[in-house]
C-alpha cells in the first residue's frame, strides 16, 4: 500500500495532508498489501489539520502482518475478514455485506503504535431488509459489545425509516471514546430527515438543523444522514452531501465550496486544493513511481486493458452537533485498477477486474438514485413513457400511445400473452398496451422505488391492477419461473444491461419455447468513428449512466445465448427525437431557457454517431 501512496504523493496538497501526517499515513500503510481503494478524510476548516485514512479489504482474503495478530483485537479482526471474504459455514455476512473498509483515526503530529481501526460495512440492499439482519451484522462485529439497548435502539432506527430510505451502512467505532455504532442512512428526503431523527430520540433544542438542511438541500444532489447509537442515540450527527459529478464536470462543487469558505467552515486554500484532486494518472506518466507488482501485472495483462490511478472527492459532510460550531469535512478517494483497452478508442464503458460485485453494486446504486432523483422532473415534463425516441406522427399530443402500440405491433405482441416490461419506467407504454390488447398480462420491473411507487398508482388509476404487477429489482436477476413469457420487452432499456450474457441468459429462461424478446435502443452506427464521436457518445454515457453498443456486437451476443430468427432494423425515418428535446427547452419572454430537465439533460454535442434501432430475436421451440 505504501507504494500506491507514492503515485499519488504528488497530487495531494499539503494544504490538506500536511507533509509530516503524510509520513504518518505511509507508516500506517506498510501494514497493509495493495488495497483497492483508500482515502484521507480532510477537516477543511483554518484550525483542523487531523487527517484519517481509511482502506477497503479486497473480497480476497489478504494475510495481515504477524506482529499485528499478536493483539486479540487484531486476531478476532482477521476472523471477521476470513468469515466474510472466505465463507465456509456460514454465507451470512459475505451476503449481507458488500465491502469492509478500516479507518484510522491519526492523531495530530503522531504515529500509530498500537492502530485500532473504526471497522466499516457496506450493507446489501437486497440483503439487509429488516431489523433482525441490522442487529445480527452488528453481533458479528469483532470486539464490538451490543447491549440489549443497542439492540432495542437499532432496531427503532430501522422500524422509522421512511418509505424507500435504507441503512446503506454500518460501523463499529473502535478506537472512539463511546465506541458506538454509526449507521448510514440513504434516500431520507431533507423534508423527512427532521422527522426521523424526532422518532428515534435525537434531540436539539438550538433549531439551527432545519435551516441548514435548507441551504444544503439547495446546493448538492444528494444528502446522506450519519448517525451514532449505542445506549441512546448521540447528539452528533453527519449530513453527507453528494454530487453526481466530479468538480471538473460540475461547477457547482466551486459555488458550494464558496458557501463552506464564507461560513468559515473551509478555508480558500484547502477549497483550490479539493477542487485539484479529481482526475487520473496512468504509468506512462510516472514510470519511476509505478509500483513493480502493477508493473508486472501490466506485463502479464498486455494490450488487453490499461493501468490507472484514479483521484475522486466521495462526499462532504458536515459535522452538526447541537450548541457546538460546524465541521466540514472532505473524503478523498484513490484506487488503482485495470481497465479495459477497448476504452480507449471509446467502444466501452470502463469496465473494473479487481472487484466486479462492488462496481455492479455501486452503478445500480447510480442507476437508482438516477431515476428516483429524475423521476418527479421527467413526469413534469417528459410524461409517463420515457424514451428519446418516438414514432413520427402528424401532432405531438397522441404520438406517445401511438408509438407504444407501434412498437408493441413490432413486437408481436398478441391477445391473451404474458409481457415482460424489461425497464418499465412508470408503465407509460405497459399501460397503453393493457388498454389496447385484449387479455394481454404484463410484469413489469423497475430498478427505481420511486418509479414503481409512481407506477403502481398509474396502474390502480387505469384500474388495471389485475392485469399489470409492478415489480422492483435488478432485471439480470429475475425473480420469475422458467418459461412464462410470451414476450420480453426491452424499450431504450438495455443500455442499463452491465452484464449481457447473464441477462439475456436470463431472457431465455422465462421465455416460453417460441416466445420472442424485443429491443429498441440506440446503437452506436458500424463505421469507423472519429475521437469527437466518441467524446460525444461518453458523454451520453455519463449523463444516462448508459452503455451504448453497435447492433452487431448484441446480435452475436444473442447468437450465443441461443436466439434465433434475429431481424434487425433501423428506425431513422421511422422516430424522432423531437417531442424528447422539447422537453429540454421553455420560451420565456421570447428568450429560450433550459427547463430542469434540460439542466439534467442537455448535451453540447447535438448530433451523436448513434441511430435508434430494433432486434427482434425467439427462442426456439
Amino acid at each position: 500500500m505504501i507504494d500506491y501512496l507514492k503515485v499519488i504523493a504528488p497530487d495531494i496538497s499539503g494544504e490538506l495532508v500536511s507533509p509530516e501526517t503524510f509520513c504518518h499515513i505511509q507508516a500506517l500503510a506498510q501494514i497493509f498489501p495493495p488495497c483497492y481503494l483508500a482515502a484521507f478524510e480532510c477537516r477543511l476548516g483554518a484550525d483542523e489539520p487531523r487527517v484519517d485514512f481509511q482502506v477497503q479489504l479486497p473480497s480476497y482474503l489478504l494475510n495481515l502482518p504477524k506482529p499485528l495478530l499478536q493483539s486479540k483485537l487484531w486476531q478476532d479482526l482477521e476472523g471477521f475478514y476470513r468469515d466474510w471474504a472466505q465463507p465456509t459455514s456460514s454465507f451470512f455476512l459475505h451476503r449481507s455485506v458488500t465491502a469492509v473498509s478500516l479507518e484510522f483515526d491519526l492523531p495530530v503530529g503522531q504515529s500509530l503504535s498500537e492502530p485500532v481501526p473504526c471497522i466499516l460495512l457496506t450493507l446489501s440492499r437486497e440483503m439487509v431488509t429488516d431489523a433482525q439482519t441490522l442487529i445480527q451484522i452488528a453481533l458479528n462485529l469483532p470486539n464490538f459489545p451490543v447491549s440489549s439497548k443497542l439492540e432495542s435502539n437499532l432496531r427503532l432506527c430501522y422500524d422509522a425509516l421512511p418509505e424507500q430510505a435504507r441503512i446503506a451502512s454500518a460501523g463499529a467505532m473502535l478506537s472512539r471514546q463511546n465506541q458506538a455504532l454509526k449507521l448510514g442512512l440513504k434516500g431520507i428526503s431533507p423534508q423527512q430527515l427532521l422527522d426521523y431523527l424526532a422518532k428515534i430520540g435525537w434531540k436539539d433544542t438550538t433549531n439551527q438543523l432545519p435551516p441548514l438542511l435548507w441551504t444544503l438541500s439547495e446546493l448538492v444532489d444528494e444528502i446522506g444522514l450519519d448517525v451514532e447509537i449505542g445506549d441512546r442515540v448521540y447528539p452528533r450527527i453527519g449530513l453527507e452531501c453528494y454530487f453526481e459529478k466530479q468538480s471538473f464536470s460540475e461547477p457547482r462543487w466551486e459555488v458550494f465550496l464558496d458557501r463552506l469558505v464564507n461560513q468559515g467552515l473551509c478555508t480558500v486554500a484547502k477549497k483550490d486544493a479539493l477542487l485539484a484532486w479529481p482526475g487520473f494518472c496512468q504509468k506512462a506518466e510516472r514510470l519511476e513511481l509505478w509500483p513493480p507488482n502493477l508493473i508486472w501485472g501490466d506485463i502479464f495483462i498486455g494490450s488487453k486493458a490499461f493501468s490507472i490511478f484514479s483521484r475522486t472527492i466521495y462526499e462532504i459532510k458536515i459535522v452538526y452537533n447541537p450548541g457546538e460550531p460546524l465541521l466540514a469535512k472532505a473524503y478523498l478517494v484513490f484506487g488503482h485498477d485495470w481497465f479495459d483497452a477497448c476504452t480507449l478508442n471509446g467502444k466501452t464503458l470502463p469496465k473494473k477486474t479487481e472487484n466486479p460485485k462492488i462496481e455492479i453494486s455501486q452503478y445500480l446504486e447510480r442507476v437508482r438514485n438516477y431515476y428516483d432523483r429524475i423521476n418527479p422532473i421527467v413526469l413534469k415534463y417528459v410524461g409517463t413513457t420515457y424514451q428519446a425516441s418516438l414514432l413520427k406522427t402528424d401532432s405531438d399530443w397522441d404520438c406517445v400511445s401511438k408509438s407504444n402500440l407501434f412498437f408493441a405491433k413490432r413486437a408481436g405482441i398478441k391477445p391473451g400473452d404474458r409481457l415482460l416490461d424489461a425497464g418499465c419506467g412508470v408503465c407509460g407504454p405497459s399501460i397503453d398496451i393493457a388498454n389496447n390488447i385484449e387479455s394481454v398480462t404484463i410484469d413489469a420491473i423497475t430498478l427505481s422505488p420511486e418509479q414503481a411507487k409512481t407506477a403502481r398508482e398509474l396502474v390502480k388509476e387505469t384500474e388495471l391492477g389485475d392485469r399489470i404487477t409492478v415489480h422492483v429489482g435488478d432485471f439480470h436477476y429475475l425473480l420469475f419461473a422458467d418459461e412464462v413469457f410470451d414476450t420480453v420487452l426491452f424499450l431504450e432499456s438495455m443500455g442499463y444491461c452491465y452484464d449481457r450474457q447473464r441477462l439475456l441468459s436470463e431472457v431465455y429462461r422465462v421465455l416460453l419455447p417460441g416466445g420472442s424478446l424485443y429491443i429498441k435502443d440506440p446503437f452506436i452506427k458500424e463505421e469507423t468513428l472519429s475521437e469527437e464521436d466518441w467524446h460525444s457518445i461518453a458523454e451520453a454515457e455519463e449523463i444516462y449512466f448508459i452503455k451504448v453498443s453497435r447492433m452487431s456486437e448484441l446480435i452475436e451476443s444473442l447468437s450465443e445465448a441461443g436466439f434465433e430468427q434475429i431481424t434487425t432494423s433501423d428506425l431513422t425515418s421511422t422516430v424522432s427525437n423531437k417531442k424528447y428535446c422539447k422537453a429540454m427547452i421553455e420560451v420565456k419572454n421570447g428568450n429560450r431557457f433550459l427547463t430542469e430537465f434540460g439542466k439534467y439533460h442537455y448535451s453540447k454535442f447535438l448530433e451523436r454517431p448513434t441511430f435508434f434501432g430494433d432486434v427482434k430475436a425467439y427462442k426456439p421451440k
